[in-house]
Protein backbone atom coordinates (compact mmCIF):
# COMPACT_ATOMS: atom_id res chain seq x y z
CA UNK A 1 0.00 0.00 0.00
CA UNK A 2 1.25 3.42 -0.77
CA UNK A 3 1.50 6.36 2.27
CA UNK A 4 -1.60 8.07 1.15
CA UNK A 5 -4.03 5.35 1.14
CA UNK A 6 -2.68 3.90 4.79
CA UNK A 7 -3.76 7.59 5.85
CA UNK A 8 -6.68 7.73 4.35
CA UNK A 9 -7.90 4.61 5.91
CA UNK A 10 -6.26 5.16 9.72
CA UNK A 11 -8.49 8.38 9.76
CA UNK A 12 -11.65 6.99 7.94
CA UNK A 13 -14.62 7.09 10.36
CA UNK A 14 -16.63 4.01 8.89
CA UNK A 15 -13.00 1.90 8.76
CA UNK A 16 -12.19 3.01 12.35
CA UNK A 17 -15.64 1.96 13.69
CA UNK A 18 -15.29 -1.27 12.12
CA UNK A 19 -11.81 -1.88 13.55
CA UNK A 20 -13.23 -0.52 16.99
CA UNK A 21 -15.58 -3.55 17.51
CA UNK A 22 -12.45 -6.10 16.96
CA UNK A 23 -9.87 -3.67 19.02
CA UNK A 24 -10.23 -1.99 22.03
CA UNK A 25 -10.74 1.34 22.11
CA UNK A 26 -7.09 4.01 22.69
CA UNK A 27 -6.83 6.59 24.89
CA UNK A 28 -7.43 9.78 22.88
CA UNK A 29 -8.95 7.99 19.97
CA UNK A 30 -12.01 9.88 19.05
CA UNK A 31 -15.11 7.75 19.64
CA UNK A 32 -17.01 5.66 16.80
CA UNK A 33 -20.28 7.14 15.64
CA UNK A 34 -21.92 6.94 12.68
CA UNK A 35 -24.27 10.19 10.62
CA UNK A 36 -23.54 13.38 10.49
CA UNK A 37 -22.74 13.77 14.22
CA UNK A 38 -19.31 11.86 13.52
CA UNK A 39 -17.96 14.43 11.12
CA UNK A 40 -18.48 17.22 13.88
CA UNK A 41 -16.69 15.27 16.54
CA UNK A 42 -14.02 14.74 14.57
CA UNK A 43 -14.10 18.35 13.50
CA UNK A 44 -14.26 19.26 17.55
CA UNK A 45 -11.91 16.61 18.17
CA UNK A 46 -9.18 18.45 16.16
CA UNK A 47 -10.13 21.89 16.67
CA UNK A 48 -9.47 20.85 20.52
CA UNK A 49 -6.21 19.66 20.00
CA UNK A 50 -5.10 22.82 17.92
CA UNK A 51 -6.31 25.06 20.74
CA UNK A 52 -4.41 22.85 23.61
CA UNK A 53 -1.27 22.80 21.24
CA UNK A 54 -1.28 27.04 20.71
CA UNK A 55 -1.96 27.13 24.76
CA UNK A 56 0.95 24.99 25.67
CA UNK A 57 3.38 27.16 22.71
CA UNK A 58 1.97 30.85 24.20
CA UNK A 59 3.00 28.48 27.94
CA UNK A 60 6.05 28.21 26.92
CA UNK A 61 6.54 31.34 25.14
CA UNK A 62 5.51 33.06 28.47
CA UNK A 63 7.89 30.32 30.33
CA UNK A 64 10.77 31.56 28.64
CA UNK A 65 10.31 35.34 28.67
CA UNK A 66 9.80 35.14 32.79
CA UNK A 67 13.42 33.14 32.99
CA UNK A 68 14.91 36.04 30.77
CA UNK A 69 13.83 38.23 33.28
CA UNK A 70 14.47 36.59 36.21
CA UNK A 71 18.03 35.96 35.09
CA UNK A 72 18.42 39.81 34.71
CA UNK A 73 17.11 40.13 38.40
CA UNK A 74 19.68 37.34 39.32
CA UNK A 75 22.49 39.19 37.82
CA UNK A 76 21.19 42.82 39.04
CA UNK A 77 21.10 41.11 42.93
CA UNK A 78 24.14 39.60 42.34
CA UNK A 79 26.10 42.68 41.19
CA UNK A 80 24.42 44.74 44.10
CA UNK A 81 25.62 42.33 46.67
CA UNK A 82 29.29 42.22 45.60
CA UNK A 83 28.91 46.28 45.75
CA UNK A 84 27.62 45.86 49.17
CA UNK A 85 30.49 43.41 50.29
CA UNK A 86 33.19 45.81 48.75
CA UNK A 87 31.71 48.54 50.85
CA UNK A 88 30.66 47.61 53.87
CA UNK A 89 33.39 45.04 54.99
CA UNK A 90 36.19 48.14 55.08
CA UNK A 91 33.26 49.80 57.38
CA UNK A 92 33.13 46.91 59.16
CA UNK A 93 36.69 46.39 59.97
CA UNK A 94 37.63 50.16 60.42
CA UNK A 95 34.40 50.71 62.98
CA UNK A 96 36.29 47.67 64.86
CA UNK A 97 39.34 48.53 64.87
CA UNK A 98 38.50 52.21 66.03
CA UNK A 99 36.44 50.07 69.31
CA UNK A 100 39.42 48.12 69.99
CA UNK A 101 42.27 51.49 69.86
CA UNK A 102 39.29 53.04 72.13
CA UNK A 103 39.09 50.02 74.48
CA UNK A 104 42.87 49.72 74.64
CA UNK A 105 43.06 53.83 75.62
CA UNK A 106 40.33 53.65 77.82
CA UNK A 107 42.13 50.46 79.85
CA UNK A 108 45.40 52.95 79.83
CA UNK A 109 43.23 55.81 81.27
CA UNK A 110 42.04 54.02 84.15
CA UNK A 111 45.52 51.70 84.92
CA UNK A 112 46.97 56.11 85.00
CA UNK A 113 44.27 57.20 86.61
CA UNK A 114 44.82 54.74 89.75
CA UNK A 115 48.43 54.94 89.50
CA UNK A 116 48.54 58.78 90.44
CA UNK A 117 49.25 59.20 93.80
CA UNK A 118 48.69 62.57 95.60
CA UNK A 119 45.54 63.56 93.61
CA UNK A 120 42.74 64.73 95.63
CA UNK A 121 39.83 62.14 95.94
CA UNK A 122 37.51 64.23 94.78
CA UNK A 123 39.07 64.53 91.18
CA UNK A 124 39.91 60.79 91.59
CA UNK A 125 36.62 59.50 91.65
CA UNK A 126 35.48 62.08 88.81
CA UNK A 127 38.11 60.36 86.64
CA UNK A 128 37.40 57.23 87.59
CA UNK A 129 33.38 57.80 87.12
CA UNK A 130 34.47 59.29 83.95
CA UNK A 131 36.54 56.49 81.94
CA UNK A 132 34.02 54.24 83.50
CA UNK A 133 31.46 55.76 81.71
CA UNK A 134 33.69 55.39 78.25
CA UNK A 135 34.19 52.04 78.73
CA UNK A 136 30.25 51.22 79.30
CA UNK A 137 29.64 53.03 76.58
CA UNK A 138 31.95 51.66 73.32
CA UNK A 139 31.17 48.21 75.15
CA UNK A 140 28.01 49.20 74.06
CA UNK A 141 29.15 50.05 70.82
CA UNK A 142 30.99 46.98 70.46
CA UNK A 143 27.67 44.90 70.87
CA UNK A 144 25.89 46.74 68.48
CA UNK A 145 28.98 46.73 65.86
CA UNK A 146 28.94 42.88 66.46
CA UNK A 147 25.16 42.72 66.11
CA UNK A 148 25.31 44.78 63.18
CA UNK A 149 27.95 42.26 61.67
CA UNK A 150 26.10 39.32 62.26
CA UNK A 151 23.37 40.57 60.60
CA UNK A 152 24.83 41.94 58.10
CA UNK A 153 26.33 38.44 57.82
CA UNK A 154 23.28 36.62 57.54
CA UNK A 155 21.53 39.18 55.06
CA UNK A 156 24.47 38.44 52.50
CA UNK A 157 24.16 34.41 53.40
CA UNK A 158 20.42 34.55 52.69
CA UNK A 159 20.15 36.71 49.81
CA UNK A 160 23.01 34.19 48.66
CA UNK A 161 20.70 31.26 48.99
CA UNK A 162 18.39 32.84 47.36
CA UNK A 163 20.48 33.29 44.53
CA UNK A 164 21.34 30.01 43.78
CA UNK A 165 18.32 28.90 44.22
CA UNK A 166 17.24 31.29 41.44
CA UNK A 167 20.03 29.63 39.56
CA UNK A 168 18.62 26.05 39.98
CA UNK A 169 15.33 26.88 38.99
CA UNK A 170 16.55 28.91 35.81
CA UNK A 171 19.15 25.48 35.04
CA UNK A 172 15.70 23.18 35.82
CA UNK A 173 13.88 25.65 32.94
CA UNK A 174 16.61 25.95 30.64
CA UNK A 175 16.48 21.71 30.78
CA UNK A 176 12.87 22.05 30.31
CA UNK A 177 13.00 24.14 27.72
CA UNK A 178 15.86 21.84 25.96
CA UNK A 179 14.02 19.10 26.38
CA UNK A 180 10.47 20.52 24.60
CA UNK A 181 12.78 21.93 22.00
CA UNK A 182 14.50 18.60 21.21
CA UNK A 183 10.59 16.90 20.98
CA UNK A 184 9.64 19.99 18.67
CA UNK A 185 11.91 19.02 16.39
Amino acid sequence: RGHGMFFQERFDVESRCRTARTVPLRLGAPPCEEGPVAGWVAVLWAVSTVVIAVAVLVFLVLLIGAMKRMQGVAERVEQLLTTFDQDARPTLIAARRAVDDASRVTTLVRHEVEGVVGVSEDVRERVKRLADGVEERLIDFETLLDLLHDEVEDTVLDVAAALRTTRRSASVFRTMKRAFLKRAR
